[in-house]
């Protein structure tokens, strides 16, 4: 069973999360990738995050038995709340998990926040090279709305992007 729930700086942020964000296989398609992170820095993020009014950061978690299991995060914002919109990101941290569907399931659950939220319009953007990204947005009803031009650059080569975007 997968739940989103927010993230506790003290008892969610472990070597296992600290692995994920400085793992580049992870964040390959992510700014991510090019920033060193500590445990401190990630609680000082989540801190931040849980303390934003235009952000919203909530952990991935599976329940095993009587255990949850932090896999990934996934984050609503920046929310616009003029116009009611916001952008998501997200990632599977634990690639033993990559394509079983729980980065379609989280998103699933996410717009149900957004809902909630009275947000009307999420938007999601990847990388052409990132075509599990596309699927998992396709899944849930995401439609492709915008194409960016040799937007970005991966081992020295130019990618275009795309953004894609669900009403609510």
């Amino acid at each position: 069973m997968l739940f989103l729930k927010k993230l506790d700086p003290k008892k969610d942020i472990s070597n296992k999360y600290k692995k994920w964000m400085n793992d580049r296989e992870v964040h390959k398609f992510s700014a991510q990738k090019l920033i060193k992170h500590s445990l401190s820095s990630i609680r000082r993020y989540v801190k931040n995050m849980n303390n934003s009014k235009h952000e919203i950061l909530l952990g991935i978690f599976i329940k095993k038995k009587n255990k949850k299991d932090h896999i990934g995060n996934i984050k609503i914002g920046p929310i616009n709340f003029f116009y009611k919109t916001a952008y998501i990101s997200y990632f599977i941290g634990e690639k033993n998990l990559w394509k079983q569907g729980y980065g379609t399931k989280a998103i699933k659950e996410v717009i149900k926040i957004a809902r909630r939220k009275k947000i009307k319009k999420l938007k999601a953007g990847f990388v052409e090279i990132n075509p599990s990204s596309k699927r998992v947005l396709e899944k849930n009803g995401f439609k492709k709305e915008g194409f960016l031009r040799s937007e970005e650059e991966h081992r020295n080569k130019r990618y275009n992007a795309f953004i894609y975007g669900k009403v609510l």
